[in-house]
């Protein structure tokens, strides 16, 4: 007599721990949250896996940092802290913004009962950040948010912890405390991008999930950012007198702050670097990922023009044996009047070379390339827009185990990348090369005033090097 279908019928429960546990693995969070709801016994069965953490000047995130932390039971299996340097602003982000509320009014003066100010009520529906774009209707966010009271209110609390724990560097001491509690921590994260859009959050942090429903507010941007209504350059990392910051004044203006404060914008990057560097006994890092480009920023690429505190600290985190993976994203604001300064100096170029068991690295930057070409290049090109020979700058020989290499926003000839890809190791499995702009073949600036007619080769684009590829590369 043929078995019934309900005693042929297999249950997840029913499948060895092995083959079950091999299956969850390819879940995501919140699929493996969905299963474990679905009755007691997967509940108990399904692993409850905790492997990154968050810090940043929030005590929610900061709370949750510490309870995984103590626990027997989640510790070990944290790999990655994630520092999310995106600190709420307290008031307009810069002049420009405040320029721009002028027409409306004083921008401190209050428009609600509850001390709401006008930045804030004009800054709520940030929904057009660079880089973010929302797919959903926005309707919801204009008409169905919370009240600019209520989100004042909200936001007010949040500014309030925020400064507490900046004045108490209580984010430092849990990060301190951090890599010494995580015996599996590989990899660390610092970005300005964990808010993304609203209601596009790039991280589910704690204290983006205890948000009220629909709580509209201005997105941190912490970090200076490539604008799409005005070029901004990247300010000098350590003042140099006989060097102006940036060769046009009209883009300097803005920054008329103390070096250390401007420095500071990327408190995130200098604190987890240093921390790193003095503390390289107490963790197994081997990852360092500086994210930011999705919102247009990164960190400051003039940090390369000479040397300092911070490029030091990221020279013995590449110098760790071991060291398998670096991230960078640049914010280069208008590098290129500068004849790509920070990438020419070297420094960039002698730091990478002492990751000598790098696997996997990535370099993006804010230059602005549409379709194929730099927006503030010149049509007949300058030297100072001449592009950098790659090889100058990332020593792959130096790299005899990489696997992966990816760059964006970057001007190359087609012949140097060409040579470039040809000198990648063998065990290179994968490369990323993404929105570059295509320069003519021209001779380097001393050669080139001999012969200023002297004919260019034309610019390449992605077609012509696939095809290039085929033919000349094994």
């Amino acid at each position: 007599m043929a078995a019934s279908p309900a005693e042929t019928r297999v249950y997840l429960f029913h499948l060895p721990a092995e083959l079950y546990r091999k299956i969850t693995s390819y879940l995501k969070k919140d699929s493996l949250k969905n299963l474990r709801l679905t009755c007691s016994t997967l509940n108990k069965i399904t692993p409850f896996i905790i492997d990154r953490v968050f810090i940043s000047a929030n005590s929610i995130n900061l709370q949750v940092f510490h309870a995984i932390a103590d626990s027997e039971t989640f510790r070990h299996n944290v790999t990655e802290i994630i520092w999310d340097d995106a600190r709420l602003p307290e008031e307009p982000e810069d002049d420009i913004e405040r320029s721009r509320f002028e027409y409306i009014g004083d921008v401190d003066r209050a428009v609600t009962d509850n001390g709401c100010p006008l930045w804030f009520q004009a800054r709520r529906q940030d929904s057009t950040h660079p880089g973010f774009r929302f797919r959903g209707s926005t309707k919801f966010l204009i008409h169905n948010n919370l009240s600019v009271e209520a989100s004042w209110d909200y936001y007010y609390a949040l500014l309030q912890d925020q400064i507490h724990i900046l004045a108490t560097a209580a984010d430092i001491e849990a990060f301190k405390h951090g890599i010494r509690q995580f015996p599996n921590l590989k990899r660390v994260t610092v970005t300005p991008s964990t808010h993304g859009n609203i209601g596009q959050p790039m991280y589910q942090t704690p204290m983006i999930k205890a948000f009220p429903p629909r709580f509209d507010y201005p997105l941190p941007r912490e970090w200076p950012y490539a604008r799409e209504d005005h070029v901004l350059g990247a300010y000098a990392w350590i003042r140099d007198e006989s060097d102006s910051p940036i060769e046009t004044e009209e883009f300097d203006w803005m920054y008329q702050i103390d070096p250390e404060d401007y420095r500071n914008k990327w408190r995130g990057v200098r604190t987890v670097l240093r921390i790193l560097a003095e503390h390289s006994w107490e963790h197994n890092v081997t990852e360092f990922i500086i994210g930011g480009t999705e919102i247009a920023s990164g960190l400051n690429c003039r940090l390369f023009d000479q040397p300092c505190q911070e490029y030091d600290d990221l020279v013995i985190m590449l110098q760790r044996p071991g060291f398998r993976r670096l991230d960078l994203d640049l914010f280069t604001g208008v590098n290129e009047y500068q004849n790509w300064k920070s990438f020419r100096s070297g420094l960039l170029f002698k730091a990478l070379s002492e990751a000598k068991d790098l696997r996997h690295m990535t370099v993006h930057t804010t230059t602005d390339i549409v379709n194929g070409k730099m927006v503030h290049l010149t049509p007949n090109g300058l030297p100072g827009f001449w592009p950098f020979r790659l090889q100058t700058v990332f020593p792959i020989s130096c790299w005899p185990k990489l696997e992966h290499f990816g760059m964006s926003n970057i001007l190359v000839t087609q012949e140097d990348l060409l040579s470039f890809l040809a000198a990648l190791p063998y065990c290179t499995r994968s490369i990323e090369l993404s929105n570059l702009a295509w320069a003519n073949e021209r001779k380097e600036a001393g050669e080139a005033e001999e012969d200023d007619e002297a004919e260019a080769d034309e610019g390449g684009d992605y077609h012509s090097l696939l095809n290039e590829m085929r033919t000349r590369l094994d």
